[in-house]
């Protein structure tokens, strides 16, 4: 029988830091908002919208950079939810951090192995990834990309280090990023919906016009999705692991 799993303030936070890293983030938003003089979210995007193919060009280029440059990219992924919206916003983003991770891959493969292998072996959790590569490369990048076992951009370079296709490593990375990618720029266009409400001294649910609530609700169940997520992964993979072959 296995040992119970351990519990706690840290399996807590393991379990639940996409949630809580939201909510904190949404609830900073607010504060800044009631001190703070800011234009409303149509005002900004209009702004953005006047700079044409160059906004999105330019912050594609500081994502890709603040990838490979292991800034953690929740902040710049919300930000993305604030200037493009949930539409572009996620397509923007989705690219940039692609190219970002798979740059991260080739520099850690071909590039500077040596270096970033003796800076990974300082994190702990680098052996137990070496320790965790299946044969199938690309279930295991989407497995990890969708269950945050591992740093982001610390990943990013780690698996340029273990035998990995680039092909797998890529559509792993595409497809395992964007639930957590959707819900978090559909999270900074929901804070950005807030901003004309709460300068207007709306600090209710309820005072908070129909399509405001309706992006914060999505936003947080989004969130809250993310955050099981692992824990229903988890469980299917022990699962079909104890399902005996047919035939």
């Amino acid at each position: 029988m296995d040992a119970a799993a351990p519990r706690g303030p840290l399996s807590f936070w393991k379990r639940y830091k996409r949630l809580i890293i939201g909510v904190v983030v949404l609830g900073a938003l607010v504060m800044a908002l009631r001190t703070l003089t800011l234009p409303d979210c149509a005002t900004i995007q209009a702004r953005i919208v006047e700079w044409g193919p160059v906004a999105p060009v330019v912050f594609f280029l500081i994502y890709v950079v603040a990838t490979i440059a292991f800034i953690p990219g929740t902040i710049v992924t919300l930000m993305a939810g604030l200037a493009f919206g949930a539409w572009w916003g996620p397509l923007i983003v989705s690219l940039a951090s692609t190219v970002g991770a798979v740059l991260a891959f080739l520099m850690a493969r071909y590039i500077a192995r040596d270096a970033v292998e003796g800076m990974l072996e300082k994190q702990a959790w680098f052996a137990r990834f070496k320790g965790a590569v299946e044969e199938n490369g690309l279930n295991f990048v989407l497995f990890v990309r969708l269950v945050p076992l591992f740093p982001f951009n610390g990943l990013n370079y780690a698996c340029g280090l273990v035998p990995l296709k680039l092909r797998d490593y890529v559509i792993g990375s595409i497809v395992g990023m964007l639930p957590g990618t959707f819900a978090y720029v559909y999270l900074g266009e929901a804070g950005c919906k807030l901003i004309d409400p709460i300068m207007a001294g709306k600090l209710s649910f309820r005072d908070f016009p129909p399509d405001v609530r309706t992006s914060l609700l999505v936003a947080i169940g989004l969130l809250a999705v993310l955050s099981i997520l692992p824990l229903l992964l988890k469980k299917f993979r022990r699962a079909t692991a104890t399902v005996p072959p047919q035939g």
